[in-house]
């Protein structure tokens, strides 16, 4: 399976490394553009973010360069509702991706993607389908990750840290294992 995550998964620092372990520990190719990576970096706000994302996209960029393939050159040939999404569709179209990863169903219609036999999920089901594939893997991989979010903060729940990132329903079936 190869994956194109959208900049929006990228951009939460744990989602990210949940996605990261679990798409590694599965054996999934996931791929960005150059421009993706862009959109991650000025989804920062404030100056701590700003340091926080050059940061991480520096590690990123040196652990994964592999997974970073050329931005698409033409563009004219692919329509989504948003045009500033294009480029993550054609990057999948010129890639040969099963998945664009994504929390934007509305700028990523599935009737558009399927012209192209792409598929959009979300990263809750997209985590849902590697955990039933790949439980174990999956599992060991998200363990690490979840006790050190846990011990830095003590004063919320598991369910609650699943919830705020998004995956409420992979988080209840990982804490039932």
């Amino acid at each position: 399976m190869r994956v194109v995550f959208d900049t929006c998964v990228l951009v939460p620092s744990f989602l990210r490394a949940v996605l990261l372990a679990c798409v590694e520990a599965a054996n999934v190719e996931f791929i960005v553009s150059p421009r993706i990576l862009e959109e991650w970096a000025r989804a920062a706000k404030t100056p701590l973010q700003r340091l926080e994302a050059e940061k991480a996209l520096a590690h990123f960029r040196l652990k994964f360069a592999i997974k970073i393939r050329p931005d698409p050159i033409s563009l004219l040939q692919f329509w989504l509702p948003d045009p500033d999404d294009i480029h993550v569709l054609a990057l999948a179209v010129k890639q040969h991706a099963d998945v664009i990863l994504t929390h934007n169903k509305k700028d990523f219609p599935q009737d558009e993607l399927s012209c192209y036999g792409i598929d959009r999920m979300d990263p809750d089901a997209f985590l849902r389908l590697l955990l039933k594939r790949y439980g174990a893997e999956i599992a060991s991989a998200v363990q690490p990750i979840m006790t050190e979010v846990c011990a830095a903060h003590v004063d919320l729940s598991a369910s609650d840290i699943w919830r705020k990132a998004w995956l409420p329903q992979f988080g209840r079936l990982i804490e039932k294992l």
